[in-house]
């Protein structure tokens, strides 16, 4: 009798110390119930300051919680050596993919060659490496709004609305007096917007390049910043006084500042942004700003963090169920941008929404 007590409990403890090791097993890459892998991301971004970015991190985030992804987001407060750093952190914790909005563009090289020997996906945003360095890893890749069409679009809306009358010819010459505010020099998406802007004036006969356009004034960098813009803008205001009759700021950031010193003249300035932020769309109801430039940070965010879990689930085509174009040869995905004016400017509130 001792002796079959004695095996029912061995047994019993077998059992239970199998069980155990299943469930240990299986806790931290798998889902109990579905069997499903449980996928663990780093979420890397240059700087939680920057409006923008921080728009494409919530798109990110939110699609990360709405496939079950786990993630950690890091900010490199504009660092580059703080986000390699936090590379290598996130890779000795052993994470599955890493989404990443470089501080430095060519820093992607450096990341490719960490993630490389782990076989980690890797998608960068907003800021983008050069193809040759996208091309040297099978598992990384590109997600961003296109590049020149924001140009294009916002000078098509600009010399539309000056060609109906809704921007002043303040001196009655039929020419657009413009300054630019360019946000970075060496950054494509600065660069591709001053090549669209020359091909929108080429392509209606007025000039063959943005700065040899008559009204072309002046053309200053400011790095994106709402504070850099109002500096520049206070300094044109008092080099050409009225004569200035559009701001043409590749970013809304920048745009906000060159609002808040016109606001101190009594000057009607036409102000055109890209972005559509939300401070913009209520400047554009408020008279303040005349439009802008959508490019969906939400969606920028979601299509990045679809990208990585194709490349994670090990999809053939990685363009399965991405809605943005693809240029394979470049491993990019492009997010369409779209004019906003006071017209269609709910087409920029559902972002928010």
């Amino acid at each position: 009798m001792k002796k079959k007590i004695v095996a029912l409990l061995l047994a019993a403890t077998m059992v239970l110390g199998l069980a155990a090791c299943g469930n240990n097993s299986n806790s931290g890459s798998t889902t109990e119930a579905s069997g499903e892998k449980t996928y663990n991301i780093g979420i890397l971004i240059f700087n939680y300051a920057n409006d923008y970015i921080n728009y494409v991190r919530q798109g990110i985030e939110k699609e990360a919680n709405a496939l079950g992804v786990k993630f950690q987001s890091s900010d490199a407060a504009n660092n580059q050596p703080t986000q390699t750093e936090q590379v290598d952190t996130v890779l000795a914790k052993g994470v599955d993919g890493l989404c990443v909005a470089l501080v430095e563009s060519t820093a992607a090289s450096t990341i490719i060659e960490k993630v490389q020997p782990k076989n980690t996906p890797v998608v960068f945003v907003n800021k983008q490496p050069s193809p040759e360095i996208l091309n040297t890893y099978d598992k990384c890749w590109f997600v961003g709004c296109a590049t020149k069409m924001p140009g294009v679009q916002q000078m098509e809306m600009i010399l539309d609305d000056f060609q109906s009358g809704a921007l002043p010819d303040k001196n009655g010459d039929g020419i657009l007096q413009y300054v630019i505010i360019k946000g970075e020099n060496g950054h494509e998406n600065s660069e591709q917007r001053l090549v669209g802007y020359s091909e929108v004036l080429k392509a209606r006969g007025l000039a063959d390049s943005y700065d040899k356009y008559p009204g072309f004034l002046d053309l200053q960098v400011g790095l994106w910043s709402t504070q850099n813009g109002k500096d520049l803008m206070d300094a044109w205001v008092s080099k050409y006084g009225d004569q200035i009759e559009v701001v043409i700021s590749q970013n809304d950031a920048m745009a906000f500042g060159a609002i808040e010193s016109i606001k101190a003249s009594s000057y009607k300035i036409g102000i055109y942004g890209i972005n559509a932020l939300e401070q913009a769309l209520e400047k554009i109801e408020a008279g303040e700003m005349t439009g802008t430039v959508m490019t969906d940070m939400i969606k920028e965010g979601k299509i990045t963090m679809d990208v990585l879990y194709n490349a994670l689930k090990g999809e053939t085509d990685i363009t399965k169920g991405i809605d943005a174009t693809y240029e394979k040869e470049n491993k990019c995905f492009r997010v369409d941008t779209v004019p906003i004016r006071l017209s269609n400017i709910n087409d920029a509130w559902y972002m928010y929404r």
